[in-house]
């Protein structure tokens, strides 16, 4: 195995400047440099990465915890997380969680021995204890919240306005006419669903139209929620002429539901989702969603990692992207 010493030996320098090199510190003439580069391609030498974290205490790692890898938003988020990370020279350790706060403790205790840089929480409970916790064993880590506002937690987040989406959400319908509006939400202690309901409820008050509870569902962020609840939705007695769907996968489970009772979309029942997923392209008609800027805020989340990581202090702020009503053909103005 070729190592530091003989870099040095064949650069004609001393160990430290190669250190200096390779690790881009301190001050080396472009011509050392030079020669040191070219004797590590020579010599075909490869960093040890360990020794060089633990010599840093760092492992440009983040640890990135989601509920649930099967929801194409989270695959989304993923993937961008991870392509903005590597171009820090970060990796990132994926933990799902399938929404149980035992598991998720058990990653943390994992990624804190494996000691990575960083947690990266996208998680819907906004009661997490876990979160707060492990913030207080290790408050030297760089610590965000992507997607949720955490209670009594202070903590850097990243976040969509879901409030601003569900309002412009169901604006949208009413816009269109509809008066009967269903909402299918989440997991009821998710701060997307509770912000998102806060904004259709606020949307039907300023337009005069009376909430019905019978008209409002809360379940999980899943396919099989919009079916179910969709069903229930469209077998009522006066049910709804549209659904606003927490996100794009409820209203892939509400276009299920819908072509089994024989509605069609839109021209029985107008179907708005959330999120932009691809779901929302491949689903006929082609769904109208609000859009979360998610390569965006994903990108935003990894260089505020990165940034505190570096710098060894947390900044506790708040980060807030607007979120875009995408119009397509699942929606359209109701007939009388």
């Amino acid at each position: 195995m070729v190592t530091i010493k003989d870099v040095a030996k064949e650069a004609k320098v001393s160990i430290s400047t190669v250190s200096r090199v390779l690790n881009n510190s301190g001050y080396t003439s472009s011509e050392v440099k030079e020669k040191v580069n070219k004797a590590v391609e020579e010599l075909k030498f490869q960093k040890n990465m360990v020794a060089t974290a633990m010599i840093k205490k760092q492992t440009s790692t983040f640890g990135l915890i989601i509920p649930d890898i099967k929801n194409i938003f989270y695959g989304e988020l993923t993937r961008a997380i991870e392509d903005h990370a590597h171009k820090f020279g970060f990796n990132v350790i994926l933990c799902n969680t399938d929404n149980d706060l035992d598991k998720e403790a058990e990653y943390l205790n994992f990624l804190i021995r494996k000691g990575v840089d960083g947690v990266i929480f996208s998680t819907p409970e906004m009661n997490d204890r876990n979160i707060k916790e492990v913030m207080k064993a290790r408050s030297d880590l760089a610590f965000i919240s992507l997607g949720s506002q955490l209670k009594n937690v202070q903590i850097d987040e990243v976040l969509v306005d879901n409030f601003e989406g569900g309002y412009e959400a169901t604006k949208h319908l009413i816009e269109l006419g509809h008066k009967k509006i269903g909402y299918i939400g989440g997991q009821p202690n998710s701060y997307s669903t509770e912000e998102r309901l806060k904004g259709y409820k606020q949307a039907l008050e300023d337009h005069g139209i009376k909430l019905h509870k019978k008209y409002t569902k809360l379940d999980e962020f899943k396919i099989n929620s919009g079916y179910n609840k969709g069903k229930e939705l469209m077998s009522i007695e006066d049910r709804p002429t549209a659904i606003f769907a927490g996100n794009d996968a409820i209203a892939v489970g509400v276009f299920k539901a819908a072509r089994e009772l024989n509605l069609s979309i839109p021209e029985d029942l107008s179907v708005i989702g959330f999120d932009d997923s691809q779901f929302a392209e491949i689903v006929f008609p082609a769904l109208t969603t609000i859009r979360t800027p998610i390569t965006d805020m994903a990108e935003k989340t990894v260089e505020l990692a990165v940034q505190i990581s570096r710098k060894g202090k947390n900044f506790k702020e708040t980060i807030t992207f607007q979120p875009t009503l995408i119009e397509r053909e699942s929606t359209q103005r109701v007939s009388n």
